[in-house]
């Protein structure tokens, strides 16, 4: 895995909250994404990646992504992400950090499991704390 790579994954998952182009461009059209909030169902393809990303914005009225760390494991990355929102109906407010474990191809994002820990992240990599 190359910095490019860890770039690319650093650039989609900031364009996450604001720029729909970039998400869908660094996106590739085979894409399974496992949300933790769906209990790890997989979504499949570019339509499931936006009824993510969609039911995600439509449930916060503020929120912001920081992305702190990106772990190059080879074919693999694991994303640190520390997340604060505040929900729009209820105005609970969240900060949480959550580690996507990603994979790539042709340089866009093809495969994504949200891990709750750190440690889950790096062991699905082969990566022991």
């Amino acid at each position: 895995m190359s910095q490019e790579n860890v770039e690319i994954v650093r650039r989609w998952v900031a364009s996450f909250e604001h720029d729909t182009d970039t998400f869908r461009e660094l996106m590739h059209p085979e894409i399974e994404w496992a949300p933790f909030e769906a209990n790890h169902t997989v979504f499949h393809g570019p339509q499931g990646a936006e009824q993510i990303r969609a039911g995600w914005l439509d449930a916060w009225a503020e929120h912001h992504i920081e992305i702190e760390e990106v772990i190059d494991a080879g074919d693999d990355l694991v994303v640190t992400m520390h997340i604060v929102g505040r929900g729009k109906g209820s105005g609970i407010e969240i900060d949480v950090r959550l580690y996507p474990h990603m994979k790539l191809r042709e340089g866009k994002a093809i495969y994504v499991f949200e891990h709750e820990t750190r440690a889950e992240a790096l062991k699905a990599v082969g990566l022991e704390e």
